[in-house]
């Protein structure tokens, strides 16, 4: 019998990665499955690989999620990037065309960054006892101060001003959605709504990995999470996350 998701909604003015705060609250308390962390400001937001990742106070959305997805092989752990992945796309589809998955799960408009997703599992006895997903999403600012290479935002992209709780709405219930397909084993189907959304999928262009530079062609992702890019030469090689780059245009 599957568990109905709810998403009790816990409001932090401020903490340091809403991450942090949802692992900390686990660890101390019984947290309902689909429940959101959601902070004002955040003050020393994650990526992946412990990238940093810039918010306004207040201008976007910085969440996390729990989940408890014990019914997930540990193999197959990456499915649940997935969901989330494409939960965000779905919800944000609505509003800006060209919205794509860059793997393994930045949410891309164009060429430019619009949100990025962090998550952490806590693996005991074999089983995925825990998983906490924190998603960072660019809604309303107008100006980026980091380094980061193209973030751009909801509002830049459509000179509109979005409603923050409107958006996180639509986010959640995106995810919950894809979260229920996972739980009822319909792999197949998420499997190919994520390579058909995909950044880049099918198009040739330049990689890098190491010291070398390549021109290939995204084909797809395999079950443990492996980018699989067609070089030239018809060969098909499989990629870990860091280990392939991608190469602007000019």
């Amino acid at each position: 019998m599957n568990r109905k998701i709810e998403n009790p909604l816990v409001r932090i003015q401020s903490t340091d990665s809403t991450n942090n705060y949802a692992n900390r609250q686990i660890r101390d308390n019984d947290v309902l499955e689909g429940t959101v962390f959601l902070t004002y400001e955040q003050t020393a937001g994650r990526g992946q690989i412990n990238n940093f990742w810039e918010s306004e106070s207040g201008q976007n959305l910085t969440f996390s999620m729990v989940f408890y997805p014990d019914f997930l092989e540990i193999r197959r752990q990456f499915m649940l990037s997935k969901v989330v992945a494409l939960g965000i796309h779905k919800a944000i589809n609505k509003y800006v065309d060209s919205v794509s998955i860059k793997w393994p799960n930045d949410i891309y408009v164009g060429d430019k960054k619009l949100g990025g997703i962090l998550i952490e599992n806590s693996i005991m006895s074999g089983i995925l006892k825990s998983s906490v997903v924190g998603i960072g999403l660019n809604v309303n600012q107008m100006v980026f101060h980091s380094n980061a290479p193209n973030p751009v935002s909801l509002q830049l992209l459509t000179n509109t001003h979005f409603d923050c709780e409107i958006i996180l709405t639509e986010v959640v219930t995106g995810i919950n959605s894809y979260y229920e397909l996972l739980r009822q084993g319909e792999f197949d189907r998420i499997d190919r709504e994520y390579i058909s959304s995909l950044y880049r999928l099918n198009e040739k262009h330049g990689f890098r990995t190491g010291n070398e530079v390549f021109e290939g062609e995204i084909i797809g992702v395999n079950h443990i999470g492996q980018l699989l890019i067609r070089q030239n030469d018809g060969q098909i090689l499989d990629y870990h996350f860091k280990e392939v780059e991608f190469l602007q245009e000019d």
